[in-house]
């Protein structure tokens, strides 16, 4: 894995990441735990909706997942937040979600010389290339030599 630092950030570029599949066992067993709706863990239940659907929280996690096996990331020292949270679309167990970085917004830091704020629109698509979930998480990212 390659760090990309805030030198390296080009508006607007991208980063495309692997697809992985969405396994029900593990889509369950986090849904059991933390969003025990309905529509997460029982089939009966979720039927009308064409089946047990991953969780938003499941995403967000699964996304984090995602960057961490890219082949470049951002050299993240924490994040500020997330804005924008959407879920576009349904997520099903054997989907396959791929990730896409959109850097959108780089700035240097006014107060440490070190580092710099970066704007991303993290974005999950399915093996279809229909776009399921969307964030923009502001993050502070070092410089190079920092």
């Amino acid at each position: 894995m390659e760090l990309l630092y805030l030198d390296d950030i080009v508006i607007p570029s991208y980063l495309h990441g692997p697809g992985e599949r969405v396994e029900r066992s593990e889509m369950l067993s986090f849904a059991r735990t933390w969003d025990p709706l309905p529509i997460h863990i029982d089939e009966e239940a979720a039927r009308e909706f064409g089946g047990i659907t991953a969780s938003g929280s499941f995403l967000l996690a699964f996304r984090i997942r995602l960057i961490h096996k890219l082949a470049q990331q951002p050299a993240v020292i924490a994040s500020f937040g997330y804005d924008e949270v959407r879920f576009k679309a349904p997520v099903f167990a054997g989907d396959e979600l791929a990730l896409r970085l959109e850097f959108v917004d780089c700035r240097p830091s006014t107060s440490k010389s070190d580092r710099g704020v970066v704007t991303i629109r993290q974005v999950l698509t399915n093996q279809d290339g229909k776009e399921v979930m969307f964030v923009r998480d502001t993050v502070l990212v070092r410089k190079k030599g920092k």
